[in-house]
């Protein structure tokens, strides 16, 4: 079988965009729980997490879900209205 084949889970490629993401910004081990909560299979988890240059770049969905974006302040008494 072609370890780049194309996949049909989306979840579960989108957990592991979101676990190569948090590997990138936090460590493995949180990358690696983080997927394993998901349930993607384990021979996935390694796979990407020993391999990096057998990833497929994100697609341009598994990117903007993947996006940071701001989050507004809860509004204080002040500014709630009445």
């Amino acid at each position: 079988m072609n370890e780049r084949q194309k996949r049909s889970d989306v979840g579960t490629a989108k957990a592991v965009a979101r676990g190569v993401n948090i590997q990138s910004v936090r460590n493995r081990a949180l990358a690696q729980k983080y997927m394993e909560y998901r349930r993607v299979p384990s021979s996935v988890i390694a796979r990407v997490l020993d391999r990096p240059l057998l990833r497929r770049p994100p697609s341009t969905d598994q990117l903007v879900s993947e996006a940071i974006t701001p989050s507004s302040a809860p509004p204080t008494p002040d500014t709630a209205e009445d």
